[in-house]
């Protein structure tokens, strides 16, 4: 027990991690240099993540996607006990921990209370009394039940709603830190948003947790799907950018071709006539001008043309948006297409 004792603080912070915390409270006992040592509220921020999930990287894998619920977990005072706070006093418990350094520290500090924050959410996930239990269930599921009410309108419902549901996630989480399916509804918002990197990282965790779960296997064989579609498998290259949110340098010059091809007056702009004899070329058939009318006002409208005067049609931006828009919903149609235009599908280079 003596070499135990003299350990450095690292050391025994990373044997600790690895004991259950029933030993750990047991071995704070033993000695006032292993309470000390035991108590260090850096190892039990690490515990906390270890044993229950690291709400830090479900933060910021929810801002790659473009959802920002940094402000709502830091301010909110029904998280425990991950709230963020500002130290103003450092006590001597945490003589041995040399990582605390001041009070402007901006990252999340426990001052003395790593146990008894440990205790509240260990008390949290697996409730003493049957009362207790009920009503946490009760409360879980009313909350999954409004994030999949405010998810029901999908990609178009406002950014707003999206970074509410994720926040409140985070709150049923603060009681059942191993749901699969908060992580499943996590991929979800990120699936909608297009961000299919931080979405299969959610649905990874997931599968973790409930491998078991269904509707964690079928979204990531849809986002599986989409991501090889978009960025190629085998000799195929990309169609988007990395975030997904815009042409690949191979898809940008294959639709600048298309475009000038197309654009058979030369005046920088797709009018009906020209989007007509493109929807005839990649789908066999002329569409009839109500359709014409509605595709150029959901990507273009009036745009400028080369001489200067507003033309109703389609400029190379609004070229690119629609296929950015129908990559994203079906990326072998995107290839399909090019391979009309003359295009190998794989390389996307001109035939």
């Amino acid at each position: 027990m003596a070499l135990f004792d003299m350990l450095p603080q690292a050391i025994f912070n990373k044997i600790a991690l690895d004991l259950e915390v029933g030993d750990l409270a047991t071995l704070m006992l033993a000695s006032h240099r292993l309470n000390r040592l035991a108590s260090c509220d850096e190892l039990w921020i690490e515990k906390i993540s270890a044993d229950f999930g690291d709400r830090e990287h479900i933060i910021d894998m929810l801002a790659d996607a473009g959802v920002d619920i940094a402000e709502l977990v830091y301010q909110s005072t029904e998280l425990v006990p991950w709230r963020h706070e500002q130290l103003d006093v450092v006590s001597d418990d945490m003589s041995d921990c040399s990582s605390v350094t001041s009070s402007t520290s901006n990252s999340y500090s426990y001052t003395g209370v790593g146990m008894r924050c440990y205790r509240d959410r260990f008390v949290r996930v697996f409730p003493r009394s049957g009362d207790d239990t009920v009503s946490s269930i009760k409360s879980a599921e009313t909350t999954l039940e409004a994030v999949k009410h405010m998810l029901r309108d999908g990609p178009r419902a406002s950014s707003d709603v999206f970074v509410e549901a994720a926040y409140r996630l985070v709150l049923v989480q603060e009681y059942y830190p191993n749901s699969a399916e908060c992580y499943y509804l996590w991929a979800l918002i990120c699936f909608m948003l297009n961000a299919f990197k931080p979405s299969l990282s959610f649905l990874n965790i997931g599968q973790s947790i409930n491998g078991s779960f269904a509707p964690l296997k079928e979204l990531a064989k849809e986002v599986q799907s989409i991501v090889a579609g978009v960025y190629g498998t085998g000799k195929q290259v990309p169609l988007l950018d990395g975030a997904g949110s815009g042409p690949s340098p191979h898809l940008a010059k294959a639709l600048a071709i298309v475009f000038q091809r197309l654009d058979s007056d030369r005046d920088g702009v797709l009018n009906a006539a020209e989007l007509s004899h493109m929807v005839r070329q990649t789908n066999g058939q002329a569409p009839p001008p109500a359709v014409i009318s509605q595709i150029i006002g959901s990507f273009g409208g009036q745009v400028q043309a080369k001489s200067g005067r507003m033309v109703q049609g389609w400029n190379l931006a609004s070229l690119t948006d629609f296929y950015i828009a129908q990559t994203l919903d079906d990326p072998s149609e995107t290839r399909k297409d090019l391979a009309k235009f003359g295009f190998d599908p794989v390389s996307l280079k001109h035939a």
